[in-house]
């Protein structure tokens, strides 16, 4: 597993608010996490909901894949596939054997999925199937091509894995890619413009941290502005271009891409959050979240009927 690095130290020199502002943070220490660790993922549920954070990881108890989720991992692993041929032979795989790899997967992700999770969208496992062929034939035929991973150390950025300590709490994710032919900084046309005159873009403006996300509906700007996970692979990589790539499974399926940039303040508020929630679990402060929110109901909270018990 790749190493990150050890404290969330500033990438630039720090304005004197921000210098304050690390100061006051103290660092998370005699923690007491359930897996010894965190992740985006369990920060995210904590800030949602602390008691659905406590079912999961402290009491262990775990709810059977959904059938999105089905979707996701199949999606992430043909496409997984799909970047690592672009590295060693410098194009996409075919598409057929790109199809080929998301049905293998799906259909093993598929196995654990409840009968009745098929239908809870209206779609059963054969529609959804067939969306998520569809989704992946779109970004390999339209997408991929314009993809070029980062190698760095002879390793790819591809499904990177991380280990980092942010205030004293370790951290594990996995970054989907580290794209060095992105256009956030610089769009397409300007890029034309440099090659025209002779310029080539410096590698530091065309690298971005994506993250893909199958999904029905798009992500917000502000969903990918406020995005901790975002945020926090930005830290690991010390890349301030991050992105969600997204592909919706809509009537006609979309690839949309939507970016954002990070700073040294965000880098800052994350350490922030991700040792407040540290300390928080280490605690054992696990409240409700607001019985009015939507995270708060049968439809979306796999630990409902534990925690506010059968409706009447």
């Amino acid at each position: 597993m790749a190493k990150g690095r050890e404290s969330a130290q500033p990438l630039v020199q720090l304005t004197d608010d921000q210098q304050k502002i690390l100061d006051n943070i103290k660092p998370a220490n005699h923690l007491s996490l359930p897996k010894g660790y965190l992740s985006h993922t369990q920060v995210d549920m904590y800030l949602r909901c602390a008691r659905q954070y406590f079912f999961r990881y402290v009491r262990d108890h775990k709810r059977p894949p959904s059938a999105a989720m089905a979707l996701g991992s199949g999606a992430h692993k043909a496409l997984e596939g799909t970047h690592h041929h672009i590295v060693k032979h410098g194009a996409p795989a075919p598409t057929e054997a790109v199809l080929d790899e998301f049905s293998v997967s799906f259909e093993e992700k598929s196995e654990d999925v409840p009968e009745k999770a098929w239908t809870e969208g209206g779609s059963d496992k054969g529609q959804i199937k067939d969306a998520g062929i569809k989704l992946v034939r779109l970004y390999n035929e339209q997408q991929a091509p314009k993809v070029k991973p980062q190698v760095k150390d002879g390793v790819p950025g591809i499904e990177k894995r991380f280990e980092v300590k942010i205030g004293g709490v370790p951290m594990v994710g996995v970054i989907d890619l580290i794209d060095v032919n992105s256009t956030i900084v610089l769009s397409e046309i300007e890029v034309k413009m440099m090659a025209e005159k002779g310029k080539s873009v410096p590698e530091f403006m065309r690298t971005s941290v994506s993250d893909l996300k199958v999904k029905a509906k798009s992500m917000s700007q502000g969903d990918v502005d406020g995005s901790l996970q975002l945020t926090l692979y930005s830290y690991v990589e010390g890349i301030n271009s991050v992105r969600y790539d997204q592909l919706l499974r809509q009537k006609t399926p979309k690839f949309k891409q939507v970016s954002s940039t990070r700073t040294t303040s965000d880098h800052l508020w994350m350490q922030e959050v991700v040792t407040g929630v540290a300390k928080a679990i280490s605690a054992g402060i696990f409240p409700p979240c607001d019985p009015t929110s939507w995270v708060c109901s049968e439809k979306w909270c796999g630990y409902f009927h534990q925690c506010r018990g059968k409706k009447r």
